[in-house]
């Protein structure tokens, strides 16, 4: 038994959903597993955007559970509807929301939970005699929570970054002034400055930060097992998660309504299924109203049902945010991907994080959001190799991301940082 006792802070916590949350869980209970004692500090009555209590269940019953009340604003800054994108919708009284939440909630509508964490995550520390923190963000309050523990009890402390601060993609869109941006620039180098070790899921990232921090290291997100695919009729196309304004593949959709238009085959075998919540551009694309017949959306899906359903895919979409440089972020959805091992047709710029390493896997194809000639065929080659009774890819190196070997990267570096 290894006698290391780790206090974990995340805002993203069973009931909660999505994937914000399969990252931590995974690899807490996997530390437990290789005999850590493991204390998960998250929100009480938090105002998660999607709820999953079936993850509940997958916790391991080891992990000690602390929590910590909040106040959350957040939820009054939120358009009445789940299918609108609040960052990217017009309107007077949406951009009055957005710069109340962006110019006077620093580092964002989590901070009065900071000094009740401090407050609370202290004197458990000092009781507990615990060896190390780690805070994982989004939301980046996080970073501050653990900045402020590691100064007041000198803790080691671990700071993971599942996306960039201050280079954060919202940011960008976000009526914010420019002394607000520096200040979350300043908070972001204090804080990586400050952690005894840093990890980020992305390669780009992790070249960023180590100029900050040479103690910053690379441990992606990943899946827990492979998956197995049921055999069907149907050549259905899945998109799970959630959609912004600023992912929407609009020339996708042009291509498959121009397919179907004029392949009465594929028409007859294709379904598109777009399961979770969706910017209402997407809801009102015409090429997606011309595929009413073959489309279905569907609300988000607790983890088993969304785990059979994608067993049905036959093709995985995923989408990177629509912007000119090379991105930082590689979604948490696309390992949950490769568990099946079925065609990805991915949507990023060139040189990204997420094309570099869906091309080193050769899990799938990337397109920029432009391209339309080389998708058309090559929905049309996936389409035949379906018909030929062929549809899975031969990935390669994917067993990295499993979670099992994952966390044992993540016990090298709690043992480089505690000893």
């Amino acid at each position: 038994m290894v006698d290391k006792k780790i206090l974990i802070i995340t805002y993203y916590w069973p009931p909660s959903g999505g994937s914000g949350v399969q990252r931590w869980l995974n690899l807490s209970n996997y530390l437990v597993d290789m005999g850590y004692d493991v204390t998960v500090l998250s929100p009480e009555f938090a105002n998660y955007p999607i709820l999953d209590n079936s993850l509940i269940n997958e916790l391991n019953p080891l992990i000690k559970i602390l929590k910590v009340p909040v106040f959350e604003p957040a939820k009054f800054f939120k358009s009445k509807t789940n299918n609108s994108d609040n960052i990217e919708n017009r309107g007077i009284l949406n951009y009055f929301k957005l710069f109340i939440r962006s110019n006077f909630f620093f580092p964002d509508s989590r901070m009065f939970w900071i000094n009740d964490v401090v407050k609370s995550a202290s004197s458990f520390i000092n009781k507990n005699n615990i060896n190390c923190v780690i805070t994982t963000s989004p939301p980046f309050s996080l970073n501050i929570i653990g900045y402020k523990l590691k100064l007041k009890n000198n803790i080691k402390w671990i700071s993971d970054y599942r996306d960039p601060w201050s280079d954060f993609f919202q940011f960008k869109k976000m009526p914010m002034f420019s002394n607000i941006r520096k200040k979350h620039f300043d908070w972001e180098k204090k804080c990586l400055k400050t952690a005894d070790s840093v990890l980020v899921t992305s390669p780009s990232l992790k070249t960023t930060y180590s100029k900050i921090n040479p103690n910053t290291h690379l441990i992606t997100n990943g899946f827990d097992t492979f998956k197995k695919t049921i055999e069907s009729t149907g050549f259905e196309i899945i998109y799970s998660g959630v959609m912004k304004s600023s992912q929407n593949p609009k020339m996708l959709w042009k291509v498959l309504a121009e397919i179907s238009m004029t392949n009465k085959s594929f028409k007859k075998d294709f379904k598109l299924s777009l399961i979770g919540n969706f910017d209402k551009s997407i809801h009102q694309n015409k090429y997606l109203k011309k595929l009413k017949e073959q489309l279905v959306f569907k609300s988000y899906m607790n983890k088993d049902d969304l785990e059979k359903k994608l067993s049905f895919g036959k093709v995985f979409i995923l989408c990177d945010v629509n912007q000119p440089s090379g991105g930082n972020l590689i979604p948490g959805k696309f390992f949950h991907y490769l568990s099946y091992e079925i065609p990805i047709v991915a949507f990023s710029s060139k040189n990204s994080d997420t094309s570099n390493i869906i091309n080193e896997t050769k899990s799938g194809n990337v397109f920029e959001f432009s391209n339309e000639i080389e998708l058309k065929n090559h929905i049309l080659e996936l389409y035949t190799n379906f018909k030929n009774g062929s549809y899975s890819v031969k990935s390669i190196g994917i067993e990295k991301y499993k979670f099992s070997n994952l966390s044992s990267e993540l016990l090298t570096v709690i043992k480089k940082t505690i000893d």
